[in-house]
């Protein structure tokens, strides 16, 4: 009984670093991050492009929700091939919005915007990682 208690724990820390943590942690680096890169424009007089801040159909965090507790579940079982679909995974997420970045017009505020949301998937799917980790303790 003791063990299943123990592994019941190390699981319920480790969704909730990856789930919760990751869900108030990343938007809010990812939101410093694009305020930064916003000043920086205005200062330089560059236009910002507003269709990059509007939400998509399907909220974000429901996106980073959903890959957070896949990748976790992955790398709490360890299954062969993890980091390959993490690096899948953000390949695909990032060619979905390059093309604003391939536009001749695109300024530098577009392209920094652009890894900002490299960056917050890198950031999102590392709370994945950690808290699959922490999972994997309890197996």
């Amino acid at each position: 009984m003791e063990a299943i208690l123990m592994v019941l724990v190390w699981w319920g820390l480790g969704l909730t670093i990856s789930i919760r943590l990751g869900a108030v942690v990343t938007p809010y680096i990812l939101l410093m991050i694009r305020k930064n890169i916003v000043e920086k424009a205005k200062a330089r007089g560059e236009a910002i492009d507003k269709l990059y801040f509007e939400d998509l159909e399907l909220p974000g965090w429901v996106v980073g929700t959903v890959e957070r507790l896949f990748f976790t579940m992955l790398v709490a079982f360890n299954i062969s091939g993890t980091a390959t679909a993490m690096i899948a995974w953000v390949t695909i997420k990032m060619l979905t919005d390059w093309h604003r970045i391939l536009k001749p017009d695109a300024g530098l505020a577009l392209r920094s915007l652009a890894f900002s949301a490299l960056l917050g998937n890198m950031i999102s799917l590392f709370f994945a990682l950690i808290g699959g980790l922490i999972c994997r303790r309890g197996i």
